[in-house]
C-alpha cells in the first residue's frame, strides 16, 4: 500500500467521524492469553524478531556530526552506533575486543575515539583498533576492530541487525512506510537532551497500546481524550508497520473548507508504528516524541524509553521549559495510564490462562496486525 498524502488521511478521518466508525478488519482476532506470558515464545521473539529484523538504534539527527554516538543496551545486545569521519553511521557492538569492557556510556555522546576503560585500548570513530598500551609486550592480536553490526539509514533514521554478519535488505523490510516516513522529516528535528524511562508490562501488551486507537476516550478521558476522538482512525498498514490516524475534535468545523485551507496539526494527530518495538507520535509541523519499547529481562517486563524533539534547535530556556511540560506530561500520560493498566493485566494473566483468549475487534486492525507478524516470524 503506497503512503498516501496526509490530507487524503485527514479526509478519510473526517468521512470516520461523519458516519461514526473507522477502519475496520475482516474479522475478530483470537490470541491466547499464554502469548504474554510463555516463555518459550518469549524466547523466540526475542531471537526470531528482536535479533535478526532491522531495529530502529536513533534518528540520524542524534547523530550530526562525526563523533557523534548512541549507546544503549537491546535484548542483551551491549550496542553503540557512531557517525564516523566520513560521514557514515556505523553500530558496533559495544565490546572491547580484549576482554568485553564498555567501550562507551549508554546515551548520547561524541568521542574523537572509543576508549576502552579498563585496559585503555582505543578504537576510531570507523570502529578500527589504532591503539593498545605495551603493544610490544602483549603479543599477537588477531582482531582489527570492534564487532560491526548491519547498518543503514532510512527516513531520517538509523537502522541495524543486532546480529554480526546477518544480511539486511531495509527497503524490503520498510516497503512504502518509508515513504509516510519521509513526511516526518526526522532528518531535521532537534533532540531535547532529556528522556524518560517507564516500567510496563509484556512488550506485546505494551504496543498493543501504542496501537489502539479504540482506548483513547475512555483510558486518557482526562487528558488528550478531550482533544482526541476513539474509534474514528485510519490504519494504514506497510507490511509490519503501520501509520495511525487519530481523529481530533476540530477537524469537524473544517467539512466546509477545501482540504488545503486545513490545519492538519488540529485536524489529526499521527503516530507511526515501526514493528517491533517503535512509536513515532507528531506530524512535520510540530514536536515529535519517539517511544521505544525494551523487552525483558522476563516476559511480564519491558521498558519503554521516551525522546522528544521539537523542530527547531532548543536554543532557549523558554524552548527547554516548553519540552520539559511536554516531557512530564507524556511520562504521567502513558505511565499513570497506559503502562499501569499493562501492569494490571499482567496480573490477570494466569488467571485467565486456560479459560479465554484475548480478543482484538475488527476496530483494532493495527494489534491484529502485530500478532500476525509476530506469529509469522516466530512459527
Amino acid at each position: 500500500m503506497t503512503a498516501t498524502p496526509l490530507t487524503d488521511v485527514a479526509q478519510r478521518l473526517l468521512r470516520h467521524v461523519q458516519h461514526e466508525s473507522g477502519d475496520l478488519a475482516e474479522q475478530v482476532m483470537r490470541v491466547p492469553v499464554t502469548a504474554y506470558s510463555d516463555p518459550d515464545a518469549y524466547e523466540r521473539e526475542i531471537a526470531e524478531i528482536f535479533r535478526k529484523v532491522p531495529l530502529v538504534v536513533c534518528l540520524s539527527a542524534d547523530l550530526r556530526e562525526p563523533g557523534d554516538l548512541f549507546a544503549i543496551d537491546l535484548v542483551e545486545r551491549p550496542i553503540v552506533c557512531v557517525r564516523g569521519k566520513d560521514g557514515v553511521a556505523r553500530t558496533f557492538l559495544n565490546a572491547c575486543r580484549h576482554r568485553g569492557a564498555k567501550v562507551a556510556c549508554n546515551g548520547f555522546g561524541h568521542e574523537r575515539r572509543l576508549a576502552c576503560p579498563y585496559h585503555a585500548w582505543v578504537y576510531d570513530t570507523d570502529g578500527a583498533l589504532i591503539g593498545v598500551p605495551q603493544r610490544d609486550q602483549f603479543g599477537e592480536i588477531d582482531v582489527t576492530g570492534l564487532i560491526e553490526l548491519p547498518t543503514e539509514e532510512r527516513s531520517g533514521i538509523v537502522f541495524a541487525v543486532l546480529t554480526p554478519g546477518a544480511t539486511m535488505d531495509l527497503d524490503a523490510w520498510l516497503g512504502d512506510m518509508a515513504g509516510a516516513l519521509e513526511a516526518l522529516d526526522l532528518a531535521n528535528v532537534h533532540r531535547y537532551e532529556q528522556t524518560t524511562t517507564l516500567e510496563s508490562g509484556n512488550w506485546k501488551s505494551t504496543a498493543d497500546g501504542y496501537l489502539d486507537g479504540y482506548h483513547v476516550s475512555y483510558l486518557h478521558r482526562a487528558n488528550i481524550g478531550q482533544r482526541t476522538m476513539s474509534g474514528r482512525n485510519t490504519y494504514d498498514l506497510y507490511g509490519p508497520h503501520v501509520r495511525i490516524g487519530f481523529a481530533n475534535h476540530p477537524i469537524k468545523a473544517m467539512a466546509d473548507q477545501p482540504v488545503e485551507e486545513w490545519d492538519l496539526v488540529e485536524a489529526m494527530s499521527l503516530v507511526h508504528y515501526l514493528f517491533p518495538n517503535i512509536s513515532i507520535s507528531g506530524q512535520a509541523s510540530r514536536s515529535t516524541m519517539m517511544s521505544r519499547i525494551v523487552p525483558g529481562p522476563t516476559p511480564d517486563r519491558s521498558t519503554v524509553i521516551q525522546y522528544h524533539y521539537r523542530r527547531d534547535p532548543i536554543d532557549s530556556e523558554a524552548k527547554r521549559t516548553e519540552m520539559e511540560t511536554r516531557r512530564k506530561l507524556y511520562a504521567a500520560v502513558t505511565g499513570d495510564e497506559d503502562f499501569a493498566t499493562v501492569l494490571g493485566i499482567n496480573d490477570t494473566v494466569p488467571a485467565l490462562d486456560g479459560h479465554t483468549d484475548f480478543l482484538f475487534g475488527r476496530n483494532e486492525p493495527a494489534n491484529q496486525n502485530l500478532h500476525t507478524w509476530v506469529a509469522k516470524l516466530t512459527t
